[in-house]
């Protein structure tokens, strides 16, 4: 099957750049599903129409992909990362800045999956001491004042 190219050439493409010293972002592939005639998506459209091209431009080591959906979906952003996850964010009835934001977090997060910190335990490693030292016979104070006599 023939792959499909846009003809407006108003959206640059994003090519990666290789050199000394240049950060990759951990997000490789960020999709646009939008419907071009629902109401309530008009803050993905007018951010498809201006801010896009900049970020495109700001970020070459990330692939923008617009696409167009059938009548009646949501609009939704799709990040997809290095380590092979994805992050998938409604933005259905959210203004152009609202759309802004949420771009950003894709932009800046790592793809890495997201841990509660509510029931997090901490396990302490195996050879170090506790909080309150080594006990032993010799450190028991209790017979006179004097300790352990051997």
């Amino acid at each position: 099957m023939p792959r499909l190219t846009a003809l407006t050439p108003a959206i640059p493409k994003s090519h990666p750049i290789t050199g000394y010293r240049h950060f990759l972002t951990p997000l490789r592939k960020l999709i646009f599903d939008y419907d071009a005639e629902s109401p309530s998506q008009h803050g993905i459209r007018s951010f498809i129409r201006k801010p896009l091209i900049n970020l495109a431009r700001e970020n070459p080591d990330v692939e923008f992909v617009v696409r167009r959906l059938k009548r009646g979906k949501a609009a939704v952003l799709r990040g997809h990362y290095v380590n092979g996850r994805d992050k998938v964010i409604c933005v259905n009835r959210l203004e152009m800045d609202g759309v802004t934001n949420k771009v950003n977090l894709l932009l800046n997060s790592s793809g890495a999956k997201i841990k509660p910190l509510k029931n997090l335990t901490l396990e302490a490693a195996p050879t170090s001491e506790s909080a309150r030292g080594v006990w032993s016979a010799l450190h028991d104070q209790s017979k006179d004042g004097q300790g352990y006599r051997i």
